[in-house]
């Protein structure tokens, strides 16, 4: 079986080295406009930041906007087969360059990596240890990917246990987490095997060249028909930012593919593999490859809406609100950036996100959790990697009528009963939305759920509070009408174990 190598793993040398690369490819403008934000801020007042993470992520969202040619060679050339979901699309060469860097000698893709930096010892092991976990998940992906998130456990639990206060609060909390997952465990046995064996879903396509660059596509009948162009819902899932996988997203592509709709579950690295701001701009990169790539699989590239929960809706809004300024500024300054704009989205939806992470300290100590470890994550600037704080910011306010206009309508999805996420994390950036000029705004408070109700326990049940949201933004008129219609599912566990559960749950 393919081992991981998660203590020193060679993705970390490698996207370096690839960061690098794209920077050195950059044009002379964009150098430029790089440098122009390294001098903003070097220039911050002592005590802040040296390199604030704002100017981090706009420095990395505009270098992913000029990655075009790059995604290319993780393009699938062939149309997806019902018979043929669990192996990845055969990728396509865009030249002889991509040919001879891109491709190993059997058409198996391998990561490309800049000829300037060598083939050091890294990056041979990067490529030895990339074909021997695609060997693993072509032939045995259950396994294999059970093994390496149990070696990510492993890791995870060594390099993040000072972050964790082993007070009654946590060990009561984890308790909680145990039996949660016991009386939850049929269910989720249930949604996994369908998610290893649906031939309907295209598992691990990878969308770029860093390490978790991974996202699945689920393909619903009537995208495989000739000329077919249904909507599209790119996802992103939570997790804490440190335990998200992509296959999170399961249940509700699963269900929307019922209802003719593609789901792209987009995954990205978790911490402490990975700060914020490279989340951010994994989810950026996936988000590009979609508008990219969807046509094949017979996606809308007009009709898609993008999506998170939790951690995940915390990233996407990062993403949306990062990439509205990065547009705004350009206009502003007469130029163009990147194949997709916040203005193709049909909406944004927001499920139980914590969209200021500097509130969040206090309510991390009350769980048991060291609230210092949000600055491990955010390379120490909290603000900088919040998407309410982002609408404070001077750069936002220089340009936050234009920017307002582009955003698409945004819809904020929250439990009234939610022990992971304060509601007022919602309710905050709605407030703070509208106070910037985004006039499609919707706060949308459930009594009585929790953090998890909208996304396992609710769908168990049968009733799925995204679906009632995603395809009235998608559909418009008539979607309440065919969610009504639609034929009634049996509970996949029973009801009465399934509202306990969500009782004992520490979220």
């Amino acid at each position: 079986l393919p081992i991981s190598i998660p203590l020193f793993h060679p993705g970390h040398l490698h996207f370096a080295s690839m960061t690098a690369a794209r920077q050195r490819k950059s044009t002379p403008k964009a150098g430029a406009e790089l440098s122009e934000e390294k001098k903003e801020a070097e220039a911050q007042p002592q005590g802040m930041a040296r390199t604030s993470s704002h100017s981090v992520l706009q420095a990395r969202l505009r270098s992913v906007s000029q990655e075009e040619d790059d995604l290319l060679a993780f393009a699938p050339s062939n149309p997806p087969s019902p018979t043929k979901a669990s192996a990845p699309p055969v990728l396509l060469p865009t030249s002889k360059e991509k040919l001879l860097d891109g491709f190993s000698g059997n058409g198996e893709p391998k990561i490309c990596e800049d000829r300037a930096d060598g083939e050091g010892f890294a990056s041979k092991l990067r490529t030895w240890h990339d074909a021997l976990e695609n060997w693993g998940y072509d032939n045995f992906p259950v396994i294999t990917d059970h093994f390496n998130f149990l070696v990510y456990g492993v890791d995870l639990a060594v390099r993040s246990v000072r972050w964790f206060q082993f007070g009654f609060a946590a060990c009561w909390m984890g308790l909680r987490l145990c039996i949660y997952a016991i009386m939850m465990l049929p269910a989720f046995v249930r949604i996994m095997l369908q998610y290893y064996h649906d031939p309907r879903i295209h598992r691990r396509i990878r969308y770029g060249p860093a390490e978790r660059e991974f996202l699945d596509v689920y393909v619903p009948v009537e995208a495989l028909k000739e000329g077919a162009k249904v909507p599209v819902v790119m996802a992103v899932m939570g997790g804490a930012f440190i335990i998200g996988h992509r296959g999170y997203n399961a249940q509700l592509g699963l269900r929307l593919m019922d209802f003719g709709v593609i789901t792209v579950g987009i995954d990205y690295r978790n911490f402490p593999r990975g700060s914020i701001p490279d989340m951010v701009e994994d989810v950026g990169r996936g988000v590009r490859w979609v508008f990219q790539n969807i046509e094949r699989y017979g996606g809308d590239p007009s009709q898609i809406m993008l999506m998170g929960q939790s951690a995940g809706a915390h990233l996407s809004a990062m993403l949306l609100l990062g990439h509205c300024l990065l547009e705004a500024k350009s206009k502003a300054a007469g130029k163009d950036i990147d194949n997709w704009s916040v203005s193709n989205l049909k909406g944004y939806l927001g499920i139980s996100g914590p969209y200021h992470l500097g509130k969040l300290g206090p309510h991390l100590s009350s769980r048991g959790l060291y609230p210092g470890i949000m600055d491990y994550m955010c390379s120490g600037d909290l603000e900088g990697c919040s998407p309410e704080a982002l609408l404070a910011h001077e750069d936002w306010k220089a340009v936050g009528t234009q920017a307002a206009l582009m955003l698409p309508p945004i819809h904020l999805f929250h439990g009234d009963q939610d022990k992971a996420v304060p509601v007022w994390s919602s309710t905050d950036f709605a407030a703070a939305l509208e106070k910037a000029g985004v006039s499609q705004t919707t706060l949308d408070v459930r009594k009585g759920m929790t953090h998890t109700y909208p996304v396992v326990e609710g769908p168990m049940q049968r009733h799925d509070p995204q679906v009632e949201i995603i395809l009235p933004m998608l559909l418009g008129p008539g979607a309440e009408k065919r969610i009504e219609s639609s034929p009634k599912l049996p509970p996949m566990w029973p009801v009465p174990i399934l509202d306990v559960a969500g009782s004992v749950s520490p979220f």
